[in-house]
């Protein structure tokens, strides 16, 4: 197996020549830098990650749970758009429930592979590391460690070879160096909620010292549900540097997150012109030093909710 301490982009780099190497020649492909995320999207999950294939998106993020994701229609909508990409040329994500930590082998993706109609997934993720709140209060719960699961996600990889990577979402500092030590075959990324007034610092640094990949989600502070009005996108600071040059504020905090925080994004929309905005021009302007220094320090503000 990859060795302790190796990262998973070191590791798929010696696959290639090594007894680990896949049997299925198409599994290949890199991560991109920027994903769509399909995280609320419902029924229309389908038709939204068809839209984002033919924009050009080539990663598309899932999960098991069904509270806020449709495995099934994300398996479909890449089904339906063969003549547009290919399976193997689509960098496909999920994630295991906490009410599944417990679960064996197989028995813990058999249903991902499923849903999205596929013989392997590219990164499986531990969700969160354990059941908290009502998370586990839907279906069968199969209780177990998030360090038995993890377990299981590197059997996945070196024994049943049906994930190409794997990693974790939701766990904090001290859990992931924790994770470092315990890890055989060490995650690809680590996926948190980050934007631009919670850009968690702590965790891009212990990714950092462990060349393991930041992924945010909510880039676009899809977490202040709570508030009337989304905080980030109607910031002054954001508003200001959109106006500046011309595009909007989700264009501003999503290029500040891939070019000056260096994170993985997987911004999410159901509109065809944002999904290319995010796509294809995002790198149309460069923030400068100023720029960079303001958005710095709106980290850990608590937005006004006037």
């Amino acid at each position: 197996p990859p060795t302790k301490g190796k990262t998973e982009l070191e590791n798929s780099k010696t696959d290639e020549t090594n007894e680990n190497k896949t049997e299925d020649e198409s599994m290949t492909m890199t991560m991109p830098a920027i994903g769509f995320g399909t995280a609320g999207l419902g029924l229309e999950t389908k038709e939204s990650v068809k839209k984002a294939l033919q924009v050009g998106y080539r990663m598309i993020d899932t999960a098991q749970a069904p509270e806020w994701y449709r495995e099934d229609l994300v398996g479909l909508a890449i089904e339906e758009s063969i003549n547009v990409v290919k399976r193997k040329d689509v960098f496909v994500t999920t994630k295991i429930h906490p009410r599944h930590l417990g679960r064996k082998g197989m028995d813990m993706i058999e249903t991902s592979l499923t849903n999205l109609r596929t013989t392997y997934v590219d990164l499986v993720l531990l969700h969160y590391s354990e059941c908290w709140g009502n998370l586990c209060s839907r279906g069968e719960v199969v209780p177990g460690t998030w360090k038995e699961a993890y377990r299981e996600l590197e059997r996945l990889v070196v024994e049943f070879k049906v994930a190409r990577f794997i990693g974790v979402s939701n766990f904090n500092a001290n859990a992931l160096e924790e994770l470092h030590a315990f890890a055989n075959v060490q995650p690809l990324v680590v996926q948190m909620r980050s934007d631009v007034f919670a850009q968690d610092q702590r965790t891009m640094d212990v990714c950092a010292k462990y060349g393991w990949r930041f992924e945010a989600y909510s880039s676009l502070g899809g977490q202040w549900w709570q508030y009337k009005t989304n905080p980030v996108l109607n910031d002054d600071v954001v508003k200001k540097i959109a106006a500046r040059y011309n595009v909007s504020p989700a264009l501003v905090v999503l290029n500040y997150a891939k070019n000056v925080l260096h994170q993985t994004i997987i911004p999410r929309s159901r509109d065809r012109k944002h999904m290319e905005d995010s796509l294809l021009r995002l790198d149309s302007f460069e923030l400068d030093d100023e720029e960079i220094e303001s958005l710095k320090a709106l980290d850990g503000k608590v937005p006004s909710k006037d």
